[in-house]
């Protein structure tokens, strides 16, 4: 393999592949990993943690619920209720990142046998 290649491959970063294989943004990945640092949290938590507006956070959040990378549940409270935000296991990320990247390039291979 060229050497070129190889160096850039190298200087990849789990967020490069996070962005990449998931297709998520920056933010998204950070309020991931704040998560897993934190196990489970509000969405007012995060903010604060992170620094960003509620709004960002939301948006973030239901991004990385649509991937399956955060689970949302329901708390009963006296003046009502509240959604703790907790991450899947970093281990079944890298599962789901590698069985997308397998059906990823068995399309490719397919798609190049055409041409």
């Amino acid at each position: 393999m060229d050497n070129l290649i190889v160096a850039r491959m190298q200087k990849f970063t789990i967020e490069d592949l996070m962005r990449c294989i998931l297709g998520l943004q920056e933010i998204e990945i950070r309020i991931y990993f704040e998560l897993l640092d934190m196990k489970e949290a509000t969405v007012m938590e995060i903010a604060e943690k992170i620094d960003r507006d509620r709004t960002t956070v939301q948006k973030a959040l239901r991004s990385l619920m649509n991937c399956g990378l955060v689970e949302r549940e329901k708390v009963t409270e006296k003046s009502g209720f509240k959604y703790i935000y907790r991450p899947i296991e970093f281990k079944e990320v890298k599962v789901k990142m590698e069985e997308l990247l397998d059906e990823w390039y068995l399309s490719v291979k397919e798609w190049l046998k055409k041409y």
